[in-house]
């Protein structure tokens, strides 16, 4: 039996195990992972593909051995997790290499599994040109294929995050891209002022969009695809599904609770519903301030933060995890795209009475050379004036405006504080009043 068993080796699974290391050096622990690559940048892989980055190598940062030998803890590969057993405190294991089925022992166990892509019913994943692009193994074939194949046309379902930057992607590599999605407009989930800024770039790039279409089958024509909707076809050389993730807790949901998706809900400990089992990372939902409750809320820097708290606790530790205000930044293309909290009509849809304040000012000073547009909008509580989000979108690093933001809605400041605080100026990086402070500004005169 293991003191403590870790299921998932990057992120979350990786920073508990350093925790747990550290606080108990004698400690039995025990890492295994599904996959051959563990620790790896999968937030990179879009710019591998792109060419911006050299080599999948480079998004990887530990091996199996090279993190035994810094963190003295054991990880073994191809082992997949595929049945828990919580009374008898057993896992049970599949060897991927031999097909063994066996189980293993533990005093504290770790989930930190990670999500896996969403796979669309109507698409056939075997077929040589259709890729998902999730995991190290996925880029490596998506190289491959686009070295020896060179294909000129190119599909991506799923106009996200992921699916937008894919797109750029292909784009830089000289594709003629089509990107397709069921709702009407790109970036769906983002402010009305991110959406329009998206959907302008790719009409500028030349990428043809197309909106709330249902695709219905993916099949073979040939050496080329062919998609189907119930309307048209539509024929490329290759597909790339990037329709989002899911929770991979498919082996434990019957034992946890869970949210409808499949995120295992706990504390914010990263405790779940046994008091031996603790969960972290993609797979677990995630405190969010505002909300005041879980969400699933996936994102590297957020699994590798209830990876440290889930190894604090399990070790013996009292820390909670603040929680998350959904701070997120895209690049696509020369656009910068960021937001933090909550958007007036999410505010709305929660029933939150709120009030949204907009401004455009250059990034740097006008007079400086180079100098481009940010356009910033701040959200707060109607009644309090309390600070619960903002948007920015630019053209340098949204980051600029969106970091300050996020702390103000970390901490509930108010709207007419943001105002004035002491932000930074010089004519090469930003002017006297930037576009983050004239729009919580407008706050003190409405």
């Amino acid at each position: 039996m293991w003191d403590y068993l870790i299921i998932g080796a990057d992120a979350a699974g990786l920073s508990a195990a350093g925790q747990v290391k550290r606080k108990h050096p004698q400690a039995k622990i025990k890492v295994i992972n599904k996959g051959r690559v563990i620790s790896y940048g999968a937030c990179g892989i879009p710019y591998v593909i792109s060419g911006d980055i050299a080599s999948p190598q480079k998004l990887i940062y530990f091996t199996p051995e090279s993190f035994e030998k810094m963190r003295g803890v054991s990880v073994e590969i191809l082992r997949e997790a595929v049945a828990l057993y919580p009374l008898e405190h057993e896992v049970e294991i599949k060897n991927l290499e031999t097909a063994e089925v066996y189980r293993e022992g533990y005093q504290k166990l770790l989930i930190a599994t990670g999500a896996s892509p969403k796979k669309l019913p109507f698409i056939d994943y075997s077929l040589n040109g259709v890729f998902t692009v999730h995991t190290i193994p996925d880029l490596m074939s998506i190289i491959a294929y686009l070295e020896e194949k060179t294909p000129k046309k190119a599909a991506v379902v799923g106009a996200g995050n992921v699916g937008l930057e894919v797109a750029e992607a292909l784009h830089k590599r000289g594709l003629e891209v089509s990107l397709f999605d069921i709702f009407p407009e790109p970036a769906i989930v983002w402010p009305a002022m991110v959406r329009k800024a998206v959907a302008e770039k790719i009409k500028e790039k030349g990428i043809q969009f197309l909106g709330n279409v249902a695709l219905q089958s993916v099949e073979k024509n040939g050496d080329r695809l062919l998609l189907q909707s119930d309307q048209q076809e539509f024929e490329t050389d290759v597909v790339f599904s990037v329709v989002g993730t899911s929770p991979a807790t498919s082996f434990c949901r019957d034992k946890l609770n869970t949210k409808k998706n499949g995120a295992i809900i706990t504390d914010r400990t990263g405790l779940t519903c046994d008091k031996d089992i603790y969960a972290a990372g993609d797979c677990a939902a995630v405190y969010h301030r505002i909300l005041n409750r879980n969400v699933y809320f996936p994102l590297g820097s957020t699994a590798n933060k209830m990876g440290r708290i889930a190894g604090i606790n399990m070790a013996g530790g009292k820390f909670e995890f603040p929680g998350i205000v959904g701070t997120q930044i895209l690049k696509f293309f020369e656009l910068s795209l960021a937001k933090t909290g909550l958007s007036l009509e999410e505010a709305e849809k929660e029933g939150i009475a709120a009030r949204r304040f907009k401004a455009q000012r250059t990034d740097k000073a006008g007079y400086y050379p180079g100098n481009e547009l940010a356009k910033v909008e701040v959200i707060c509580e109607e009644e309090s004036g309390a600070m619960i989000g903002a948007v920015a979108v630019c053209s340098a690093n949204a980051a600029q405006f969106i970091d300050p933001a996020a702390v103000a809605v970390f901490v509930g400041m108010n709207i007419e504080d943001l105002g004035w605080f002491d932000a930074a100026y010089a004519p090469p990086y930003a002017p006297v009043w930037n576009a983050l402070i004239s729009a919580a500004l407008k706050a003190s005169r409405a």
